[in-house]
């Protein structure tokens, strides 16, 4: 190559790097909306079904040997402390034959992505399997009426390093809320539970965000579960537990505050806030 050839590719090279930095710089940026942008081009519809009512037929102690409250023969049916707004949605769970056992006379709230939209914003409910199948995500910001998400703050985990105040929003917060899980893999990737012990179980994590109930534009809510179980039960359904039998019902309330474009995010104690979902993909 000569001389007069290596120079002119140099330069061309060295007026892209801006162009490419500010790529790179703004694939890095947090989404507009926490938790609910980034790369939607896979996304896949689906309906989440919120119950009122944690039930958790997992055996972990056959497949984990652990002791405590972990279901067994006996499956404890247990109040969900994060649930939805509406009581239209399946009354019952476990329904899909041996080795389960149809548990009914429940109630859940269903969330349809599409559905609920609202005229004036062009916003509908946004029910997806995103981010190349590995998150699992109900916005209901936006939406007609708006929908909201019922979160009990009223009992603060005692053993936690700092438990939380009870009294915080007033006990509990109704509120529009995304509600995100996130999985390593795919989630069908993952192989249909085999048995009670369900070895084919992953571990993920769910993350909830919301504005400020007391209506302060400078703020934004966080509620962290650090760890919960998904169990594929079918070929399009997956069930995420936080309950009591493993930790995984313990989480942290977060307070995100938003000045000039910085954000400083403050731990503000831990809470019990079990809960049962299950989503359906289209």
């Amino acid at each position: 190559m000569s001389t007069r050839n290596l120079l002119a590719r140099l330069s061309a090279l060295l007026l892209a790097m801006p162009i490419v930095l500010t790529l790179a710089v703004g694939a890095s940026a947090a989404p507009k909306k926490p938790g609910g942008g980034g790369d939607t081009t896979t996304s896949n519809a689906a309906t989440m079904n919120i119950y009122f009512q944690v039930v958790d037929e997992q055996n972990l102690n056959a497949f984990y040997n652990t002791t405590g409250s972990c279901p067994g023969s006996s499956y404890p049916i247990d109040p969900a402390y994060f649930a939805g707004d509406l009581v239209n949605g399946p009354t019952s769970a476990y329904g899909f034959g041996l080795p389960w056992t149809l548990s009914s006379s429940l109630s859940s709230s269903t969330f349809v992505d599409g559905a609920y939209c609202n005229s004036s914003t062009g916003v509908c409910l946004g029910v997806k399997f995103n981010h190349n199948d590995t998150v699992l995500s109900l916005d209901t910001r936006g939406t007609l009426g708006p929908r909201k998400l019922d979160v009990n703050f009223s009992a603060p985990c005692l053993d936690c390093s700092l438990p939380g105040n009870p009294s915080v929003f007033g006990g509990s917060a109704n509120i529009p809320a995304l509600i995100s899980v996130f999985l390593d893999n795919p989630f069908p990737s993952m192989a249909v539970c085999s048995s009670l012990a369900c070895p084919e179980a992953q571990s993920g994590f769910a993350k909830l965000w919301f504005d400020d109930p007391n209506g302060d534009p400078l703020l934004t809510w966080r509620v962290d579960w650090p760890f919960v179980r998904v169990l594929r039960m079918s070929s399009n359904t997956w069930y995420v537990l936080g309950d009591g039998c493993d930790g995984s019902r313990v989480a942290m309330l977060y307070r995100l505050h938003n000045d000039k474009h910085r954000q400083s995010v403050s731990y503000q104690g831990s809470y019990l806030i079990p809960f049962f979902l299950s989503g359906v993909k289209h």
